[in-house]
């Protein structure tokens, strides 16, 4: 696992140097559907990431959100969005990260997601714990917050593309957090929301419709720093549902109270 671990962390640490000389250029955004850009700086991350891992594993699979996202089951996976949060590094806001994650016989061993703007690299490998190294510190253990009580807490979530017929299901619970917790934050970037929660920035992240490669890595970033994870509804998670909620635990029923009234978008 480490060795997988080395080489995930050399991809994105790749990958990043493509995101720093983007992120203040003009770039060529084009739209694969309504507000869901893909910039010719996206491509180029997943291409080399792709072409990194390929050299040490040749017979490994990719699962990617570019060029790659054709479902696929074998036995090592390679789980990638090359870059989390494109329309923030359209719009120049620093949240965006790489996230990789190795997938082993259908369940994730591995995870890391690097925020190159920020210069935050967080990491995990199944049982070993989750870690942030950045300028200020190597190997920094993770844990999620012990806070219990919804009025000091804070949640963060985000919107999908698909919003069609789903704006009041995005809206309401807003009300519900405003009402009962200390407020919500919007980042546009899943994973980056995810390993906030895994270092107790936040109580609890919850979001619907993401993609196996938005929350591979985070989710498990998440359950090594001793989070919770499950779907609106209080069952059991994976990375192909269609909704998600993850916390430190202890405020994880105060959140499903509202999230278990909103309808699948199945």
């Amino acid at each position: 696992m480490k060795q997988f671990l080395k080489v995930a962390i050399e991809s994105a640490l790749k990958a990043g140097k493509i995101i720093e000389k983007g992120f203040y250029s003009i770039k060529d955004v084009k739209y694969k559907s309504f507000a869901n850009p893909v910039t010719e700086f996206d491509i180029a991350s997943e291409d080399l990431i792709v072409s990194n891992i390929s050299k040490h594993f040749k017979t490994h699979s990719f699962l990617a959100e570019e060029n790659y996202s054709k479902q696929t089951k074998e036995s090592y996976v390679w789980i990638i969005d090359p870059i989390d949060g494109t329309v923030n590094f359209t719009h120049q806001i620093p949240f965006v990260a790489v996230s990789i994650a190795l997938e082993i016989e259908g369940d994730v061993k591995v995870g890391v997601v690097y925020n190159p703007i920020l210069g935050e690299l967080y990491t995990a490998i199944k049982g070993e714990g989750a870690y942030l190294s950045s300028s200020k510190f190597k190997n920094k253990r993770l844990y999620v917050s012990t806070e219990d009580d919804p009025a000091k807490s804070l949640i963060v979530t985000g919107f999908p593309y698909e919003r069609e017929g789903r704006i009041d299901y995005l809206t309401e619970p807003i009300k519900t957090i405003n009402r009962n917790f200390t407020g919500f934050r919007r980042l546009g970037s899943a994973s980056i929301d995810l390993v906030y929660v895994a270092r107790g920035s936040f109580e609890a992240f919850y979001e619907e419709n993401l993609k196996p490669w938005d929350t591979a890595a985070g989710v498990l970033i998440v359950s090594e720093a001793g989070g919770k994870i499950t779907n609106y509804y209080g069952e059991n998670y994976d990375i192909y549902q269609k909704t998600i909620v993850a916390s430190n635990g202890l405020i994880h029923d105060k959140v499903l109270d509202f999230t278990k009234n909103i309808p699948s978008p199945d």
